[in-house]
């Protein structure tokens, strides 16, 4: 039994080796061939797949929200609802699932932090002296829904993702823009008649390193 061991090994050895001289001489000869089928097989992996994920907060007892991404691009709007919706939408990679949205604990405030996916979907390799560089496509978008009555203070913070915000012209905000070394465009026109008092306004910080910052109507 021993033997008979030993000697398959020693022949599924030589059949590694046979092969492994059969797919160097291949390589060798076909290089274009070879080139096209790691590039055929980069692109599978590397291409993003549909992805949609939302989640729904209650905001009563609520006073402070607090929303942070590294470079994911972030729309803010208004409406006419009770709960903060948060949703994420674009493409992630094939072998990352999510979730992206995460909560972090508070006493009276919501924290919520917006990961991207990992950037593990990016192949550079050298194939008979050719370099191939692939990277994926995937990409998500943040869409953040502020119900029109929320009172208290909303702060959006990212790294290098600009941040746009959309409000009612018959609402009042306060808003605080500060970016490092991206842009900030403010042309939003609101109705400073909206609010009877100072504690009914909401106030409104974005706070970016390199992204831009628009608000508008």
């Amino acid at each position: 039994m021993l033997k008979k061991l030993i000697l398959g090994a020693i022949a599924l050895f030589f059949i590694f080796v046979g092969a492994m001289i059969i797919l160097v001489g291949y390589t060798i000869y076909n290089p274009n061939s070879v080139f096209t089928a790691f590039s055929s097989v980069t692109k599978h992996f590397t291409s993003g797949v549909d992805y949609k994920e939302q989640e729904e907060y209650f905001l009563q007892g609520v006073d402070t929200i607090h929303i942070a991404s590294n470079r994911m691009p972030i729309h803010v709007r208004t409406y006419s609802g009770s709960t903060l919706k948060v949703s994420l939408e674009g493409k992630a990679p094939r072998f990352e699932h999510g979730p992206f949205i995460f909560q972090r604990p508070a006493q009276s405030g919501l924290l919520l932090d917006l990961h991207e996916p990992i950037a593990s979907q990016w192949i550079h390799m050298t194939v008979n002296g050719e370099e191939y560089t692939d990277e994926s496509d995937s990409s998500l978008v943040a869409a953040v829904y502020l119900p029109e009555k929320f009172v208290g203070t909303l702060k959006v913070q990212s790294h290098s993702g600009p941040i746009e915000f959309t409000v009612d012209k018959n609402q009042i905000l306060e808003f605080d823009l500060k970016s490092e070394v991206g842009k900030i465009d403010n042309r939003a026109q609101m109705n400073p008649g909206a609010a009877t008092s100072a504690d009914q306004v909401t106030k409104v910080f974005v706070v970016t390193t390199s992204g831009n910052i628009t608000v508008t109507n």
